[in-house]
């Protein structure tokens, strides 16, 4: 009961418990952000560039034909972003903002790619949704809806990417003698 409720107070002699939002996580996060910021720039850019060349292509307003399935336009343009910029992210984020993690012990480049895509692709699923829910569903504007799926997905993609993708217990040891 002690520990729960005062989980500072020094009932014994053992390090302090950490919160999941440390500082090091923080400033993880807050480079995350940045890297999906610019990623959503790109994102964005992508959307409108695809829905210019879907409306090209196919001048019906809502609906068009994609191996006998109707799909939305912006579905589809949000899907080809999303996918592109999930590459993008990978590679800037094992390089940046996972940096340490990365010089502390080998990962399988393999294995971590499939977990990040992994980690994307429920992301995906989560913006997909709340763009639907917000432009199709609510008649929202189809860029504040891509927004709003894409703010939220960044977030759950840094909780699961940190935790399981770049996480140092899942790699090999570079020496011995780390910390």
């Amino acid at each position: 009961m002690a520990n729960d409720e005062t989980p500072s107070k020094d009932s014994d002699n053992t390090t302090p418990k950490q919160t999941f939002f440390n500082k090091a996580r923080q400033i993880r996060l807050v480079m995350f952000a940045i890297v999906s910021t610019i990623g959503w720039g790109i994102n964005e850019f992508i959307v409108f560039l695809m829905l210019l060349l879907l409306n090209y292509i196919t001048p019906d307003d809502f609906l068009f034909r994609i191996w006998f399935y109707d799909v939305y336009k912006i579905i589809v343009a949000q899907f080809v972003a999303i996918l592109l910029v999930m590459i993008y992210n990978y590679f800037i984020n094992k390089k940046w903002t996972f940096r340490k993690q990365e010089q502390e012990v080998d990962f399988n480049n393999l294995i971590q790619f499939i977990k990040f895509a992994l980690v994307g692709a429920s992301g995906t699923l989560i913006n997909l949704g709340l763009v639907h829910l917000f432009h199709i569903t609510l008649g929202w504007n189809e860029y504040l809806a891509t927004t709003i799926g894409f703010v939220v997905s960044v977030l759950t993609n840094f909780i699961l990417n940190d935790i399981w993708t770049f996480n140092p217990r899942f790699g090999n040891s570079k020496n011995d003698s780390s910390n």
